[in-house]
């Protein structure tokens, strides 16, 4: 796998997998089984992400997301589920929570089909590279962090030269 690749791959899976936390829906008090399922998804690929992050070349993203928090929205019907999570340094991913994190810089979203095509794939890396690819996950600034808007909408201009 080129550079390229695995930077824009691990972008994805760090933005997706950033949000493994717990299962409730935003705005719902109660767990349901498609919310223990998304739970499901999310843990697999940080425990997948954690345990190969020094495999990666992770040099330019690490610039992008080390020491940031994200937020992970996954829609899944007529709901959407917000997680977030902080990157360390050293590109792992930690602090899992639900819901959103107003101090999140980047924003990754994606539908739960995605996550389970990618979590079912013999190839998961090369699936999260065609997700990016065909937009069915997207990686942008958060509201509220303009400098961050540009940077990725800049970084999506050109993602076609990456993947």
């Amino acid at each position: 796998m080129s550079t390229s690749t695995r930077l824009v791959s691990l972008l994805l899976v760090v933005a997706l997998v950033a949000g493994a936390a717990s299962a409730p829906a935003f705005a719902q008090e109660s767990e349901t089984p498609s919310d223990a399922d998304t739970q499901r998804l999310l843990e697999e690929g940080v425990a997948l992400y954690n345990d190969n992050v020094e495999e990666l070349d992770v040099s330019f993203a690490r610039s992008l997301v080390a020491g940031r928090t994200v937020n992970v929205y996954v829609e899944d019907g007529g709901e959407t589920r917000v997680f977030s999570a902080s990157v360390r340094d050293d590109m792992r991913i930690e602090d899992l929570s639900t819901g959103p994190d107003s101090e999140a810089s980047t924003r990754i979203t994606t539908d739960r089909g995605t996550l389970e095509t990618i979590a079912e794939s013999p190839e998961p890396m090369a699936e999260v590279r065609s997700a990016l690819s065909d937009d069915r996950i997207r990686v942008n600034g958060e509201r509220g962090h303009p400098v961050d808007q540009v940077v990725w909408t800049v970084a999506n201009t050109f993602k076609s030269f990456f993947l």
